[in-house]
């Protein structure tokens, strides 16, 4: 099965930007001004749609789908 990050929402996209950066769940609920609980919400979300288990993975993953995106970000 493909992975693709066209099926994260505009909000998905947003917490694996931060994600990626390594913060923690609460430090991204802060950037975010949302709870702990809706970025557990989302990260649950978004490893069904990349096929993952975890943070960890999810951020190679997205890292592996749209590495020139975040390549100009650097």
């Amino acid at each position: 099965m493909s992975t693709s990050t066209t099926q994260l929402t505009a909000s998905e996209h947003r917490v694996m930007q931060i994600l990626i950066q390594g913060k923690t769940n609460k430090a991204i609920a802060h950037i975010l001004q949302t709870t702990e609980g809706t970025i557990e919400t989302s990260l649950h979300r978004i490893y069904s749609k990349l096929n993952v288990d975890n943070r960890v993975s999810a951020t190679l993953t997205y890292l592996a789908i749209e590495p020139t995106k975040h390549a100009r970000d650097s």
